[in-house]
């Protein structure tokens, strides 16, 4: 098709740091002429992630030039650049999904499967393959291995579990509530704890003893990590992908278990290390698992684009229980 330069559209865009509700404007806006090498897709849904609102804060100011569109996940149709014209694909590897038309490198384009729906598709990237890399990359999970996965009546954290069964380890589960217990036991853990986010108190009680666990799949942080780390057997993984708390993992959780394999797990680095060809054959184990529903995402609402501030302050009351969308071709 032929696209019109002249034509205005729609955007969000961060002129500068802060909480999301304050910093994202829509604007419109003339998409650019196409560079060499370059696709023009118009995008369907868009996903708000929790990496978003953390961008838009800017703790990766260092890394994020100011203005720029937000948002990493999303799916869209090929309108201009190749034969691929038609095809609906993930424009992957920068930001810039929150906007009707996302111009992306070709090499960063990748075609989904006719069988994913438009927002099965628009949420299978971020959490399903963090989730699964650091399963199949960073603990290299193998039949009969035991597992602790923190969080684990989070999105990602119900997917962690579904998919290492899948693979044939054992899981616990550790939540903060009771009330979150029904939604975890879907996802059948071998064992479910309840574990209240401790915050900075400090412990009167020796700390528990070394555990049995092969490995501990942590987005909580803080002293909650230290809790975590006595169930680890001696000379077992602690892969840390986040601070739900706002605390960091404090220093003495190194000197009470130096023993442990501790690792930080960045899916932005893996991606821009690993290139294209390997993050190709992962979405290939990936978009099956969605099928099937070890990687699904429950949709808790869908805004379109000139909606975006409500879908930000739903996001920023920590109301939902599953993921915002945004379509971007309202």
């Amino acid at each position: 098709m032929e696209f019109t330069t002249g034509k205005s559209h729609l955007r969000a865009v961060v002129r500068h740091f802060g909480p999301a509700i304050e910093s994202v404007q829509l604007e419109s806006y003339a998409p650019a002429l196409l560079k060499v090498g370059e696709l023009r897709v118009k995008m369907q849904f868009s996903t708000i992630n929790p990496s978003d609102l953390i961008t838009i804060s800017g703790a990766y100011s260092s890394r994020t030039p100011l203005p720029f569109v937000p948002g990493f996940e999303g799916v869209g149709i090929v309108e201009a650049g190749s034969e691929l014209v038609g095809q609906r694909v993930l424009p992957l590897g920068s930001a810039g999904a929150w906007q009707q038309y996302k111009h992306c490198d070709a090499n960063w384009c990748f075609a989904v499967p006719d069988w994913l729906t438009d927002e099965q598709a628009a949420t299978c990237y971020v959490n399903p393959m963090t989730a699964w890399l650091m399963l199949t990359e960073a603990l290299a999970a193998a039949p009969g291995m035991k597992i602790v996965v923190s969080a684990a009546n989070s999105t990602i954290g119900l997917m962690l579990i579904r998919m290492a069964k899948r693979l044939g380890l054992t899981v616990t589960a550790i939540v903060r509530h009771a009330g979150a217990e029904n939604v975890v036991d879907n996802a059948e853990p071998d064992e479910l704890l309840i574990l209240p986010h401790t915050g900075n108190t400090t412990y009167s009680n020796p700390l528990p003893l070394i555990g049995d666990a092969d490995a501990v799949l942590d987005c909580v942080g803080g002293k909650t990590a230290m809790k975590l780390a006595g169930m680890v057997r001696q000379g077992g993984k602690f892969i840390s992908y986040g601070l739900l708390s706002g605390d960091p993992i404090p220093a003495s959780f190194w000197r009470y278990r130096p023993d442990i394999r501790f690792s930080y797990f960045h899916l932005r680095q893996w991606v821009h290390t690993a290139g294209r060809d390997a993050l190709a054959a992962k979405l290939n184990e990936i978009f099956p698992l969605i099928r099937d529903g070890i990687a699904s995402s429950r949709i808790a609402g869908i805004f379109p684009l000139n909606e975006l501030p409500a879908a930000l302050s739903v996001m920023s009351q920590n109301s939902s229980q599953g993921k915002i969308l945004i379509h971007c071709d309202r």
